[in-house]
């Protein structure tokens, strides 16, 4: 990432974008799950959006999700460079600063610091990955 916020966006994954939408421009916003941020269609932003609202609008839990997550929502665009510039209020939140991680997860698209990243892959203890690949097995995978 550079002085002004700009973080290059990997080729593979704008092919996997424009699959699904547009290749140069996505919205990204805070992840409910993790210390990241989230890349997604606008298709897929739009369609989340609509399921929340179809949600009873004083359950605090809707709530939560609509000031978390749609609230700082930001459409961003791709320049000719490749690179897209990640807003302040999220880059604070992710902990971005010069090291970041595109992480293709299939459903979405991860932004992580990287020493938030590597903090995550250390954690994962091997009994939570024999878990991981015992639920896989199980289900075919």
């Amino acid at each position: 990432m550079d002085e002004k916020g700009r973080v290059a966006f990997p080729a593979l994954l704008r092919a996997a974008l424009e699959r699904i939408g547009s290749a140069d421009r996505f919205v990204l916003t805070q992840s409910l799950y993790e210390p990241c941020l989230v890349a997604m269609s606008e298709q897929d932003f739009a369609a989340q959006a609509e399921k929340v609202r179809q949600l009873p609008p004083s359950n605090p839990a809707v709530v939560q999700f609509k000031r978390f997550v749609i609230a700082p929502a930001s459409l961003v665009t791709v320049d000719r460079a490749g690179r897209t510039s990640v807003p302040k209020e999220l880059r604070e939140y992710a902990g971005l600063e010069r090291e970041c991680v595109w992480a293709g997860v299939i459903e979405r698209i991860e932004l992580w610091s990287k020493s938030r990243w590597d903090e995550l892959r250390k954690a994962q203890a091997p009994d939570e990955l024999t878990r991981t690949r015992d639920y896989l097995e199980k289900h075919g995978l």
